[in-house]
């Protein structure tokens, strides 16, 4: 019998070989990979010559063994909803999936239930955009913290930090998390995918180029982003309001709308060379 073991691939492969007097029977085989056993079976014959007594015999065996599958897993606190807006699919997939290698969208949500019976209290945060470029073989776990008060939870959820990890190495992984907007109305309702769509498309999209200061330009990019996002989601009517309360602070909309309070909070949070950049995008609109 023979055993063989690489350690960096966490494979391991045992052989057993018998014979007959000139021939080789039966190659049997088990291949170990991560915690699920596969076995393989090899049955033929094969001649070999006796010399001396000393049988002598080769085996020459050629096998293509998958790339080990980058997985991606959350605490139960949390859900996985969409892999490049394509949900996880398979039973327990909300938990822990398989995730291709190279730059992909994962987009979670915390959502922990606390108390029991009527008392039952449901936590939930709007779901985390989070793009990350996935090396191969890949073990990544999202850290967070699992709550046992409310007051906790409902804290957490209104303003979520995550921590990402590859628990098959030491590398440090390159990720971004974003928030996706809350939106007013039946939660229940929402299309999703639509909006993580918008929503991408205003932080993938080049960003103005403004002598901005580089300690600047990080603490800037969350405003200028919002201001886009919900001035792309405004109807003609509300634009318009925008575009005059920008240089005059004291016009009302001539109709309530989300986006156009969404957008005053967003240009008053954003830094002056912000708020010029959101100025100058709008005149390329």
């Amino acid at each position: 019998m023979s055993f063989f073991t690489d350690k960096k691939a966490k494979i391991s492969i045992y052989i057993c070989v018998t014979t007959t007097k000139d021939k080789l029977q039966m190659v049997c085989g088990s291949l170990r990979h991560r915690n699920h056993l596969v076995s393989i079976i090899v049955k033929g014959v094969t001649e070999v010559n006796l010399r001396s007594g000393i049988m002598v015999g080769m085996l020459l065996a050629t096998s293509s063994l998958p790339a080990l599958a980058a997985t991606f897993e959350v605490p139960r606190n949390f859900e996985i909803m969409y892999v490049d807006l394509k949900s996880p699919g398979s039973f327990g997939g909300d938990f822990k999936t398989d995730i291709e290698a190279g730059k992909r969208q994962v987009v979670v949500r915390f959502n922990q239930r606390i108390g029991g019976g009527g008392n039952a209290e449901q936590f939930q945060s709007e779901p985390m955009v989070i793009e990350v470029d996935v090396a191969q073989d890949a073990e990544i776990m999202l850290e967070a913290p699992y709550f046992f008060r409310n007051n906790d939870a409902a804290a957490f959820a209104k303003k979520p930090e995550i921590t990402l990890v590859n628990e098959a190495s030491d590398a440090k992984l390159d990720y971004e998390v974003r928030m996706l907007p809350k939106q007013s109305g039946v939660q229940m309702l929402r299309d999703y995918k639509r909006e993580i769509r918008e929503f991408s498309a205003t932080y993938k999209t080049p960003a103005v180029d403004t002598p901005t200061p580089a300690s600047e330009t990080v603490a800037a990019t969350e405003e200028l982003e919002m201001l886009k996002f919900w001035y792309n989601k405004a109807d003609a009517s509300t634009r318009k309001d925008m575009r005059i309360w920008m240089v005059d602070h004291s016009h009302q909309a001539k109709t309530e709308s989300t986006a156009f309070e969404m957008l005053g909070f967003w240009f008053e949070k954003a830094s002056k060379n912000d708020q010029k950049a959101f100025q100058i995008w709008l005149l390329n609109e």
